[in-house]
């Protein structure tokens, strides 16, 4: 039988309000969204195991990432929380290990660059390769950080939504005006 034949077959017994095509990142977040809403949803995967780009695969004795390295979102506050808010929404929570290190850029002539947790660890990684630009680094991640805190401090959902977006400015127009005069 063949996915759409699948999916045709499950479609007319009109058990689902949804049928998400892909247990990626994107969509078992978005079929978890969907539930926490009170959506019927079907997940439908053509792999053996969910995960997409966040999956891996193996060959011998060698397991290999098939995309992204890191699975983005287990935090507990601010927008590294996405799969952990998605997860609760739908009474799910995981217990999860985080590494000081969230990125770990191996370069050629040895430079070794570690995306610490503790932002100022990080800036001073960094900025040991690069003294004598350690000014305009600084610089330019304070700005980074502005932008982090205005995203931040709105409600996660669609910025495609006429509605949510009049709705986030009355709920936070100092971080809308700041994200305006920020980038005028």
């Amino acid at each position: 039988m063949t996915l759409r034949s699948a999916v045709l077959r499950i479609m007319n017994y009109e058990l689902f309000d949804v049928i998400v095509i892909g247990a990626g990142i994107g969509g078992l977040v978005t079929a978890t969204q969907l539930a926490s809403k009170g959506a019927k949803v079907l997940v439908l995967e053509s792999y053996l195991i969910p995960g997409g780009s966040a999956g891996y695969f193996q060959r011998q004795e060698y397991t290999f990432d098939v995309g992204a390295s890191m699975i983005f979102g287990l935090g507990d506050k601010g927008t590294t929380n996405l799969l952990t808010r998605a997860l609760a929404a739908v009474n799910v929570s995981i217990e999860s290990i985080a590494d000081p290190v969230q990125i770990h850029y191996h370069l050629p002539n040895g430079l070794d660059i570690k995306v610490d947790k503790n932002y100022e660890k990080f800036l001073q990684n960094l900025t040991a390769y690069f003294p004598h630009e350690e000014k305009g680094i600084r610089g330019f991640y304070k700005e980074c950080q502005k932008v982090f805190n205005y995203l931040n401090s709105f409600e996660l959902l669609s910025l495609e939504e006429p509605g949510y977006l009049l709705r986030v400015f009355f709920q936070q127009p100092l971080a809308c005006l700041g994200w305006e005069v920020l980038y005028l």
